[in-house]
């Protein structure tokens, strides 16, 4: 079986995806919940936490990085995969800024662990 052929098989992406461990705040049709964002990309993210959205469903997601950051605001993001307490990501908008400040948040973490 191809990664075509199962839509719940995480695909690869074309961004490098940098390792976080921040608290998220997910909000849906389905319901809301909070987890942890394990990996972050300008375009999407993974999420682990006990809260479960089906394929497809449409998302606001309220990322808390560290220290005094502000969070981020994504308005809307399509969960793409969904695996066991796991899901991905798609972000369509961000609220505000926030796409500036998670670019610039991921810049600085990828600039500090290349070091």
């Amino acid at each position: 079986m191809s990664s075509e052929d199962n839509p719940n098989k995480p695909q690869p992406r074309g961004r490098l995806r940098v390792p976080v461990d921040y608290p998220v705040s997910v909000t849906g049709d389905e319901g809301s919940g909070y987890g942890t964002v394990m990996n972050l990309t300008v375009t999407g993210g993974e999420i682990e936490s006990h809260v479960q959205f089906a394929v497809g469903a449409r998302v606001s997601v309220h990322v808390q990085p560290p220290g005094a950051r502000p969070s981020i605001t994504i308005a809307l993001a399509i969960v793409r995969w969904q695996q066991r307490n796991r899901f991905g990501l798609e972000f369509v908008r961000f609220e505000g800024n926030a796409k500036e400040q998670l670019e610039d948040m991921l810049n600085q973490r990828e600039n500090s662990t290349s070091e």
